[in-house]
């Protein structure tokens, strides 16, 4: 019996922190656009993007392009579908909706319906992966 109690309280901690990690939001990621093409805005949107959802379920976004400010609103996440609704005055003014997948350190959107291309070139550009 005293062989098991190291185990348990190692797989107790374990869960603690996986359930600390799941209350948390799904993070701060990153990626990189580079390019000529439509989808780069033919390089407009070059840069280093970030985006951080730090709330579990809802929150404020906070999008940047080489560490400036460039979009923000709120999310509402359920399941494995994030809606965005933008923030007064910017340059998105329709929500968007998309399909996540989070896998590993790395986040990817698929497009359900935006009307706002500059937000869905961003979003579905490639993968993004967890900020450091």
């Amino acid at each position: 019996m005293k062989r098991f109690t190291p185990l348990v309280a190692l797989l107790l901690s374990l869960t603690a922190a996986s359930i600390a990690t799941a209350a948390g939001g799904p993070g701060k990621f990153e990626t990189k656009i580079t390019g000529q093409g439509a989808t780069t805005a033919h390089g407009m949107l070059d840069g280093t993007w970030t985006i951080d959802l730090a709330n579990a379920h809802s929150g404020h976004i906070n999008l940047t392009r080489n560490g400036k400010s460039l979009g923000g609103g709120t999310y509402l996440i359920s399941g494995s579908t994030i809606k965005l609704t933008p923030k007064k005055g910017g340059k998105c003014t329709t929500t968007g909706k998309y399909q996540f997948n989070l896998h590993s350190n790395t986040l990817t959107f698929t497009a359900i319906g935006d009307t706002c291309k500059t937000r869905k070139d961003v979003l579905t550009y490639g993968p993004w992966t967890m900020a450091q």
